[in-house]
């Protein structure tokens, strides 16, 4: 029987740091995914320009964090509260899932799906039974699809985030719209809670800001290339929009030193008073969609 990934549009490739990679290309466009971490680095839909940022500097090795593309963070946001040694951004984005689905069709979106379950070396770091299921449709848009099921006998509590970084030509004049009047944790200053009284936030300095019950859409707009994103959302009530400026920037060892005026972060999540308490047997899904297709073509 033919695996997964048996296709003429697929190829099965490791990097140079030995990190398994697999490339689809058809009528969609291209891409490009890891199993580690369900991780989509880069996606270019036909006919436009790339629609994810990838860190030149970034490792592609087993066990590094990827800087760039989308990232995967379940089941905690940034450090866990209470556990200084955990990984930060939980326990899923350095480890390897399984490829359950690729399809690259002669006409139409193609589509990857991953799947993830608890195990042992979970359980020592989360004590938790837990099962992912994570589909990717690429077309003229981006259509991410995450499951996540409660498969033991009690309930647990868990976060979780779409990380993904989007390409912009230059931050000083990009902004991110949506979000106005809702309420966020300032992770500049001391996670203090504001109300982004402003219509749209724009770039001036670091900016790591964790808005809270919000399931607006966010529009990225980015004068300097003519592009607009549209980033839409369900099963997530709230948002994180990043952008790490000079200073942070220089002290990240996997990205560029210019890097950080090309890209900025526009986030699905549910974290702090938004993480999802799921019971026994339940199931939560978190959809996104990113949509350039009304931008300027490459």
């Amino acid at each position: 029987m033919p695996s997964p990934t048996s296709s003429p549009h697929v190829q099965e490739s490791l990097s140079s740091e030995g990190l398994p990679l697999l490339s689809l290309s058809g009528a969609f466009g291209t891409a490009r995914f890891s199993p580690q971490g369900a991780h989509l680095l880069d996606f270019t839909p036909h006919g436009q320009s790339p629609i994810l940022f990838l860190s030149s500097c970034t490792h592609l090795a087993p066990g590094k964090a990827i800087r760039g593309g989308v990232p995967v963070i379940f089941p905690w946001f940034g450090p866990r509260a209470g556990h200084p040694a955990a990984p930060m951004h939980g326990l899923v984005r350095t480890r390897f899932w399984k490829v359950e689905e690729v399809s690259v069709p002669e006409n139409g979106p193609a589509t990857v799906r991953f799947s993830f379950q608890a195990d042992q070396e979970t359980r020592s770091l989360w004590p938790h039974a837990f099962a992912l299921s994570l589909q990717f449709v690429l077309g003229a848009a981006l259509d991410i699809r995450w499951e996540v099921q409660n498969t033991g006998d009690s309930p647990f509590e868990f976060e979780q985030a779409l990380h993904p970084y989007f390409p912009i030509q230059d931050v000083h004049s990009a902004s991110v719209s949506g979000l106005q009047c809702a309420h966020y944790l300032d992770k500049t200053d001391a996670l203090r809670l504001k109300e982004d009284t402003t219509p749209f936030v724009s770039f001036a300095a670091e900016t790591d800001r964790l808005y809270l019950n919000t399931t607006a859409d966010c529009i990225l707009s980015d004068p300097a290339s003519g592009r607009t994103l549209v980033v839409s959302k369900t099963g997530s009530k709230s948002s994180v929009v990043w952008n790490p400026w000079i200073e942070k920037a220089a002290a990240l060892v996997d990205l560029g030193n210019e890097d950080w005026r090309h890209f900025v972060c526009v986030e699905q999540v549910n974290a702090g008073q938004n993480a999802i308490l799921l019971p026994a047997g339940g199931s939560h899904i978190l959809t996104t969609r990113y949509d350039f297709s009304n931008s300027v073509r490459a």
